[in-house]
Formats: C-alpha cells, structure tokens, sequence
C-alpha cells in the first residue's frame, strides 16, 4: 500500500509537523522516503540560501538514515504546488505529505494556496498536518456522503487500519433537521442501515478491528466532521474530494477544504482517482 513517501518542505513549523507523520508511517509501513525542497524564485537567486537549505534537508535525512530508515533527498526549482505534484509522479510516491499552512480568512486559504492546488491535482492521497501532535493511528474518521466516488477512500482507511489495527468511524452528516424526536431517531436508525449497506461494497466490517457508523445534525457538514473529531478523540480523518453529482463534487471539496484546515488532527484527502490509484 505504502512504499514511498514524499515530504516536501519549506522547514517551517508546519512542515515539520508533517516530517513527524511521515516518519512514523514509514517506520510503520517500511517506506522509503523522499525528502523535497521546492527552491522558488528568491532562493533560485541566492546561491548562499541554496546553499543553506541543501545542507538542511541533508542533515534531516542524515538523522533519519540514523534511525534506520532509507532516505533520498531533491531540491527542486518551480512553483511549489506544481512541482510537488510532478515529482510525486516522477519518483513514484505512494502518499504526500505536507503542512498546511493556515491564515486567517478561510477564504484566502482556499485562493491559490499551494495546499489546496495539491489537493486537487495531486494523482496520490495527500496526508496534511496543521500543527503539531503525536502520530497516532487508533482511531480513524471517514465521512461519507454515500456515494461510490467515495468509496476508494473507506477502502484506503480500512487496508491503513489493517496494519495499524485503528477503529473505523463512519460518519454521515444531516443538514438541520425539523422533525420530531422520534422521526429524527428512525432518520437515524435508517441512515445507519445505509451506511453499513454502502459500506459493504468494499468490505465486510468484521475483517477489521472495529468499524462503526454515526449519524449527527449539523449547520454545516464541515464543520459537523471536525466537531466530531474533535469530540471524539480521532486521530486521523480519510476524506475524499468528490461526491455524489457534479454539484455534490464542488460541495464536497468545499467540505474536505474545511476539514483539512479546522480538523484537531491530520488528515488525507484527495480525488477519487487518487483513493483508487493506491489501492488498485
């Protein structure tokens, strides 16, 4: 599933962060990994910070050589989003992984950002860490709107969980709901039935450790995902770029764009082809 993992770094905080991820997924998976600096327009004319940060990425991948794991470092010049996707195709990589950065405004995180033209060009899932926290792989979140273009990533948690032995939660948001009390029990006592129904296609609950289904009402389905997390105590959220129709697509990556930069820990996301892709 995991044989190579590409880290790209600008050495901030945030991806640093990430550094932390990668490293315990390939101690996990017996992955090598790929380190990358993208040397944009000031380093490409400075040779001193070229310099500098050739040096930096090969001490970090020196420390992990130390620790056992097989390393390989590239700098590249370009245009950071672009060139993280290229060399993800160039050198094979398995699973991205990057920090992303947060602004204040959701919307100016959603405008040109180089997390957001990764997420959706890159032709592998990407892993992306906000900030800093243990990697832990106990319990995984996967939201579903029901749909097969969802399916890939359900399939993409459940073969991760078989080799960190996490539980699955599946877990579907209801926009605000009217009803009575007991209507909105039997929406989700239906919901839930569906949920497993649609979950079936890809494998049967008790070929791993645990896999459960949650139905909630939420203003905002985003927002729903990442307050569940939150609550929850999910480690890791595996959610997919598209949905259901033309129009669920553009929602549903609004979604994963939401959760990427709110959610209390990492998350994976990535289009359908990219879900499919790794587990072909």
């Amino acid at each position: 599933m995991l044989n190579r993992l590409l880290w790209a770094t600008d050495f901030s905080e945030t991806s640093q962060a990430a550094l932390e991820w990668c490293v315990e997924l390939a101690q996990l998976t017996k992955s090598e990994m790929i380190l990358l600096h993208i040397a944009e327009v000031e380093e490409a004319k400075d040779a001193n910070l070229a310099a500098e940060h050739r040096k930096k990425l090969e001490e970090i991948a020196e420390q992990l050589r130390q620790k056992g794991l097989t390393v390989a470092t590239t700098v590249v010049s370009g245009q950071a989003a672009q060139t993280i996707v290229q060399t993800a195709s160039k050198v094979g990589a398995d699973l991205i992984v990057l920090g992303a950065h947060g602004h204040t405004s959701f919307r100016e995180k959603l405008l040109g950002s180089t997390t957001e033209q990764v997420l959706q060009t890159s032709p592998v899932p990407v892993l992306f860490v906000r900030e800093r926290c243990e990697p832990k792989f106990r319990h995984f979140l996967v939201p579903s709107d029901l749909s097969d273009a969802a399916l890939p990533a359900l399939d993409y948690a459940i073969s991760l969980a078989g080799l960190t032995k996490a539980k699955i939660t599946l877990l579907h948001v209801v926009a605000p709901y009217e009803g009575s009390p007991e209507a909105w029990e039997e929406l989700k006592r239906e919901t839930k039935e569906e949920l497993k129904r649609w979950s079936n296609k890809v494998v049967e609950p008790s070929e791993v450790p645990a896999i459960e289904t949650k139905v909630i009402r939420y203003h905002h389905p985003g927002a729903g995902i990442t307050d569940f997390a939150r609550e929850n105590e999910v480690d890791l959220i595996i959610i997919p770029t598209h949905g259901r129709s033309a129009l669920g697509r553009l929602i549903f990556g609004s979604v994963a764009s939401h959760v990427i930069y709110y959610a209390p820990c990492p998350v994976i996301s990535g289009r359908t082809s990219a879900f499919r892709r790794e587990m072909g």
